[in-house]
Parts: structure tokens; sequence; C-alpha cells
């Protein structure tokens, strides 16, 4: 089977894709992982939510250990080693990947100025977050692949403002 040429421009758009922050984040010292999970969906994650759709963020998801979030606990760690080759070696160890998704970077920053993050969400992570080893990253995410269905993009997704 021949690969097909690839298109004589780059035919991705700004609705093609989004920015995705990722925080690969370390639980506070001496927390279990229930507790660390808890806190994340008890008390972190409601306080969040309201103030991310009012600046337009699309999507948020954190790897916790409930259905409704992912975490990464060490029994769902210990499935990598049922996976590993050559190329999939290196296991991370992070507690927690959390990825936020928008269209715009100045909708994330809004919500970093905004008066009320500073007041409770600020303080908050130092409860329950070893904010010195947790690592971010930014980059735009494409779509292939969305509930089993090959997809162009994010179709559903709010357009640009």
């Amino acid at each position: 089977m021949s690969t097909p040429n690839p298109p004589a421009t780059n035919s991705t758009t700004s609705e093609d894709r989004l920015l995705c922050l990722t925080i690969l984040g370390y639980r506070k010292q001496g927390m279990s992982e229930e507790a660390y999970r808890k806190h994340m969906i008890e008390h972190s994650a409601p306080l969040t939510k309201d103030l991310m759709i009012k600046y337009g963020i699309l999507r948020w998801t954190v790897k916790c250990p409930d259905r409704s979030k992912i975490h990464n606990p060490t029994e769902t760690r210990e499935l990598m080693y049922e996976i590993m080759d050559p190329q999939m070696a290196n296991i991370a160890d992070y507690d927690c990947f959390s990825q936020v998704v928008f269209r715009n970077f100045e909708d994330y920053k809004k919500i970093k100025d905004d008066p009320w993050y500073k007041e409770h969400l600020v303080g908050d992570h130092e409860n329950f977050a070893d904010t010195k080893r947790s690592k971010m990253t930014i980059g735009w995410i494409t779509q292939f692949i969305d509930r089993g269905v090959v997809t162009e993009g994010f179709e559903g997704f709010p357009g640009p403002k």
C-alpha cells in the first residue's frame, strides 16, 4: 500500500487544532494516593470548573483514581509492564496528568489573572500538590479519532470567538 502524497499546503486551520496545557503533577510529600484523589475530586475540581467555563475552556481532564477523571495510581502504573517494549520502556512516575484545552491562550491567562483564582486556588495547590516537582507543557493538539470515529479536527467544539 502506498502512502498518499501530502497536500501542497498545510491544511490545518485554527478550527482543526486547539491549545492544550498539560500538567504532570506529583502529590504533596506524605499524602496518600487516596487523600490526593479525594482532594482533587471533592475539593479542587469543584472550585475550578466554573472559573474555567467562565473563560471559555473547552475541556479539562485530570487523571485521578475515579472514573470521571483519570489518575495514575500505583495500581494502574503497573499495567505498563504488560505493554512494555523497547519503544515504551520509560514509565512516568507522575501522580496526576491534568489537561486544559482551549482555543485562545488569552482565555487561560484570564483565569490566572482572575482575583477569585488568586484568592481560592493558588493557595489550594499547596494543600495537595508538590508544586516544586510538578512539570507543565503547552502545545497544539489535533484530533484524529473521537469516540471510536475518525474525525476532521474538533467537530462539535465551539468555534473561535
